[in-house]
């Protein structure tokens, strides 16, 4: 027995087209699923209608732009005959992303993340791509039917982007902004500093929306100092900088400064100075961040250091041998 074959109408296709535009925002909700799917269930040529909006919005990659013949000739009933070409409907497919995809962008309304001092957090976005929020972090999501955008407004994450060439995932971070590639990467922002860290693939970095950015690839390391320059690239170690994930913190001649910042992070604690040159002192080692003692106790065996600890206050002088 032959299989039967459902060809779909133009007025089909366009409501498959502007249901595929419209399940690619994060601001789609279950209602507007459950629509959808009644109205793929009406009729069978609705699947069929879908299938092809969707094989044509993956046709927009510039790289398979290639002249592509009409499609077979499309029924209506037993009557009138329509025809349907690819290159009509990929007009079709323009002129609806344009017109209802762009409206849909500004529609969507931030998602928050915060975490607070000693908390971490895992988020998986609409588009499949992930983020690890360190301690004490602030940043915003925004997912689009045309754009990804996160800002980092404070703090650390780890981004694990899923790729999509079509539609741009970036982070802003104070006024530097990374450009996926995909990759996935890290980026600190605290003290008015952003270091962008690459752990695998590439990024691009680019300074006040300027049109000419820098390239950073895996294993490579890049700082925007306080002062709004970019400094030169640093190697680094992958693993190290995605240790915290997994609970540790590894230094490698780490001021002493920027290693208490970090544990403050962690921990609800403050650290002071009795003695501003010891801020300068470097330390190297592996800690586990949720264990503050154990640090303690290498900062004193590896530093001319006393620690002095009242409540949370913990005081760093220096130790006369």
């Amino acid at each position: 027995m032959k299989a039967a074959s459902f060809a779909f109408s133009e007025r089909s296709f366009e409501q498959a087209v502007t249901w595929f535009v419209s399940l690619q925002s994060q601001d789609c909700d279950q209602q507007q699923h459950e629509k959808f799917q009644r109205w793929l269930n009406k009729h069978p040529s609705h699947a069929q209608a879908y299938a092809e909006a969707e094989k044509l919005w993956l046709d927009l990659n510039p790289i398979k732009n290639t002249v592509i013949p009409e499609l077979d000739v499309a029924r209506e009933g037993r009557s009138r005959a329509v025809r349907i070409s690819k290159s009509s409907g990929f007009a079709l497919l323009l002129a609806v992303a344009l017109g209802m995809g762009w409206w849909l962008d500004y529609r969507v309304v931030p998602e928050i993340h915060i975490t607070e001092i000693g908390q971490r957090r895992s988020v998986r976005l609409a588009d499949g791509s992930s983020i690890e929020i360190n301690a004490a972090s602030r940043l915003s999501s925004r997912i689009t039917w045309c754009r990804r955008q996160m800002v980092l407004l404070e703090g650390e994450a780890l981004f694990t982007v899923a790729h999509e060439p079509l539609r741009p995932f970036t982070v802003q971070a104070d006024k530097l902004q990374i450009r996926d590639i995909g990759t996935r990467f890290n980026v600190q922002y605290q003290a008015k500093t952003v270091r962008v860290s690459v752990l695998e693939g590439a990024v691009e970095l680019k300074q006040n929306h300027a049109w000419l950015g820098y390239s950073l690839k895996a294993g490579e390391s890049r700082r925007l100092d306080q002062f709004g320059y970019l400094q030169p690239i640093e190697k680094i170690q992958p693993a190290e900088q995605a240790a915290w994930v997994d609970g540790k913190l590894i230094f490698d001649h780490t001021p002493l400064s920027e290693v208490v910042a970090e544990m403050e992070r962690h921990h609800p604690v403050h650290f002071k100075f009795a003695d501003a040159s010891l801020a300068t002192q470097t330390l190297s080692g592996s800690f586990n961040l949720a264990d503050l003692q154990p640090f303690l106790r290498a900062v004193e065996a590896t530093l001319p250091v006393r620690v002095r600890r009242q409540k949370q206050v913990i005081e760093l002088s220096r130790r006369e041998d």
